[in-house]
């Protein structure tokens, strides 16, 4: 059997708390650490920290040597997808190749009003989350991306750094209600198969 953790981390959770839920599964044979992804907490937004999720990976990267580390979920509105493929392939290196990436469209209204970050109506944040996709995917696997659609354009980026997990890290995508465009990794409704992952924002929609 597989055994995963999911911590939300937003929850007050320290680094100290990190570190120690770390050693715990790699002395217990637990294969993956996720993490939600969030910056502020539903229960007390005073009193829980919520540090930010991928250099928290990072740092956990750096001090375990077989745990599995990944985002469960990350928001395509907190991040352009370029910052976002550039942060998890650096946290593969760091790691050895051990990262799994979940992306997902955002849907906690509060932390966006209250940091600054853009909350589109739910359509706008599907599309730009199925942008999301197939640009990160692309620039794990592509020499240069040449990208234009209705939220994102890249041109010409040299599609560096490449993570070390052949032929990518595992994408998993998270959602609920009105379903999302399906994802590269597995099956499930959170996730599919690198090897079917689609090319672009067109064939993700005929998959609706």
């Amino acid at each position: 059997m597989r055994v995963a953790l999911m911590i939300e981390g937003q929850e007050g959770v320290t680094w100290e708390h990190w570190c120690a839920l770390a050693d715990a599964c790699e002395e217990h044979g637990i294969e993956t650490l996720f993490r939600s992804d969030h910056y502020i907490s539903q229960a007390n937004e005073t009193g829980n920290v919520a540090h930010d999720a991928w250099t928290t990976l990072a740092g956990l990267a750096a001090r375990t040597t077989t745990l599995r580390l990944g985002t469960l979920v990350s928001p395509a509105t907190f991040r352009l997808p370029g910052l976002l493929a550039n942060a998890a392939a650096t946290v593969d290196h760091i790691s050895g190749g051990r990262v799994e990436l979940g992306l997902g469209a955002g849907w906690m209204e509060r932390e966006h009003r209250a940091y600054g970050f853009p909350f589109p109506e739910t359509k706008v944040r599907l599309e730009r989350f199925a942008e999301q996709l197939e640009i990160v995917h692309r620039l794990w696997t592509d020499d240069r991306v040449n990208f234009r659609a209705r939220h994102y354009t890249l041109e010409d980026a040299p599609a560096q750094p490449k993570p070390v997990q052949r032929p990518h890290p595992p994408l998993l995508v998270g959602g609920s209600g009105t379903p999302a465009p399906p994802s590269p990794r597995r099956a499930s409704p959170t996730s599919t198969t690198p090897r079917s992952c689609p090319r672009t924002t067109s064939q993700l929609s005929a998959r609706r």
